[in-house]
């Protein structure tokens, strides 16, 4: 990886959540990991209720495809430097990377189990 300076004036982010993160700078691996159990429940307080071993989903290995096709790259950087006046996110979630420099390689993983549970007037 050629490295560069991140030279950043401002950045200004309201969230950062589930997993996720901001790197001023070069990273050679991104490997940012959420696993969320998102409960809607109207009209009622829970505690503890749901537990990531009684779903599947989040002990199940994670297949990444593979890259079928070798890619020969060759990037002229004329500049050491990344300038950044001014950012603003609003929000960076479930295994997100809001990312000001070089990042070699990145291997990010979300798993969401979402439950409603609504109430049924007759």
């Amino acid at each position: 990886m050629f490295k560069r300076t991140a030279n950043v004036q401002c950045v200004n982010v309201v969230s950062i959540t589930d997993g996720s993160f901001l790197n001023v700078g070069d990273t050679h691996l991104g490997n940012p990991v959420s696993k969320v159990i998102a409960l809607q429940k109207e009209g009622a307080t829970f505690r503890g209720e749901l537990k990531f071993e009684d779903y599947s989903i989040f002990s199940q290995k994670a297949h990444f495809p593979e890259s079928k096709t070798n890619i020969i790259k060759r990037t002229f950087t004329h500049n050491p430097n990344i300038y950044v006046q001014n950012s603003n996110v609003m929000a960076i979630s479930s295994s997100s990377i809001f990312q000001l420099g070089n990042l070699d390689k990145i291997a990010a993983e979300s798993r969401i189990k979402h439950f409603r549970h609504v109430i049924i007037e007759d």
